[in-house]
């Protein structure tokens, strides 16, 4: 071999066989198409409309890392001693409704049951993630949006998660 002269492949790295992966994958079939128990184990789920809305809170770290803060053994965030004053007490939903006023300006939501489900989304998202912005949105587990919904349902009887903001 000449000097100066390239093989093909010749800085590639060789693969490892130990690392190979022979077998197929399986398609993966949507959570919508699944009993509950195959993806929630907090029992407090139910099969959201959309995909990205059904899972379960014992999935997400940042909820986990919040359930964990309690001495006990908590099965759901829903069972949270936090939870209900956070995300359910109207008047903290109406303090949240004042800060909101301030950051952004009226709450442009028809229907109080409407607003508080917003504001409780947006108490739940704070208290577990912190800080989010228009560009770091983050999707609220299925058991959280259900209690939401039945604490303040709506009028038609449907329930879905936050929506961020159209751009």
């Amino acid at each position: 071999m000449a000097t100066g002269m390239f093989q093909p492949y010749m800085f590639e790295p060789e693969s490892d066989p130990e690392f190979q992966d022979d077998e197929p994958t399986e398609p993966q079939i949507p959570r919508m198409l699944q009993p509950v128990t195959a993806w929630c184990t907090c029992e407090n789920c139910a099969v959201m409309p959309t995909e990205k809305e059904n899972k379960c809170c014992l999935e997400i770290p940042e909820i986990v890392r919040r359930i964990n803060q309690v001495p006990d053994t908590l099965t759901c965030i829903t069972h949270h001693p936090g939870f209900e004053p956070v995300c359910l007490n109207v008047y903290s939903l109406q303090n949240a409704l004042n800060v909101y006023k301030a950051d952004y300006g009226p709450l442009r939501l028809r229907g109080i049951e409407k607003r508080y489900r917003h504001l409780a989304h947006r108490s739940f998202v704070s208290w577990c993630w912190g800080y989010l912005s228009r560009t770091i949105r983050v999707d609220i587990p299925s058991c959280v949006v259900l209690r939401v919904c039945r604490e303040f349902p709506d009028a038609a009887g449907s329930c879905s998660g936050f929506r961020p903001p159209l751009d």
